[in-house]
């Protein structure tokens, strides 16, 4: 009977260690290769950028800030406002651009319409809020066929989609950076290059511990389950 419990023993816990442990610690160690390397972005693949790592984050001014990558955060509106409204005149006004808070209409290929208070152009996305059921719609711009205002007056997509690409329009989001007990944050546009410097890290035995907890308990449940039967 103890060779049995013996043998049984040893058949799970050689099948189940072999199982949640290596994915763990598989896992851990791909963390800290990507980690061990160094990660260089343009300024228009911030989202590429893993969070938790020291940066340095070269601004279209020339300057360069260095901190702890925090995440993103929504810019605050009359910040966002502001920017927009000042590239909105530049280009020439309502010609181009719808104005914030303005009744505009987003008509897909389809012949589907979405209309309600335009809140901004964010990353080739096109915001709109409607006021019936409190909510917003986020509309990729690629995929509009058409944008209008209450007038009828149609926006050129085409032009909109260049200013876009260009990075010529102010971004909803900034790049929320750490250092020294401080919090910087910084509009998308602003940005032209960040890097990563390589940072050597020991998440493999992290991932092996919560591996090994996993397989631990699923031998203990499978043991007692053994036991009673």
């Amino acid at each position: 009977m103890r060779t049995f419990f013996f043998l049984l023993t040893a058949a799970l816990l050689g099948m189940l260690f072999s199982g949640c442990t290596a994915i763990g610690l598989g896992i851990g160690a791909a963390a800290d290769l990507r980690n061990a390397q160094a990660h260089r972005v343009s300024g228009t693949d911030t989202t590429s950028v893993p969070r938790g790592r020291d940066v340095e984050v070269a601004l279209t001014s020339g300057d360069t800030l260095r901190g702890k990558f925090a995440g993103f955060r929504a810019r605050p509106a009359d910040s966002y406002r502001c920017a927009y409204d000042s590239v909105r005149m530049l280009l020439a006004g309502d010609s181009v651009l719808p104005g914030i808070g303005e009744t505009v209409s987003v008509i897909t290929p389809k012949g589907r319409s979405v209309s309600g208070l335009f809140r901004g152009l964010d990353a080739g996305t096109l915001a709109v809020y409607r006021p019936d059921d409190d909510s917003t719609a986020y509309l990729p711009l690629s995929s509009a066929a058409q944008l209008r205002n209450r007038d009828g007056y149609s926006y050129d997509l085409t032009l909109l989609r260049a200013l876009v690409s260009a990075r010529s329009l102010p971004s909803g989001r900034e790049f929320v950076l750490q250092s020294g007990g401080r919090t910087c944050c910084v509009p998308l546009e602003h940005i032209q290059e960040i890097y990563a410097p390589p940072h050597r890290t020991s998440y493999w035995i992290l991932g092996g511990v919560i591996g090994l907890a996993v397989d631990a308990a699923v031998v203990a449940v499978a043991l007692h389950k053994w036991q009673y039967h």
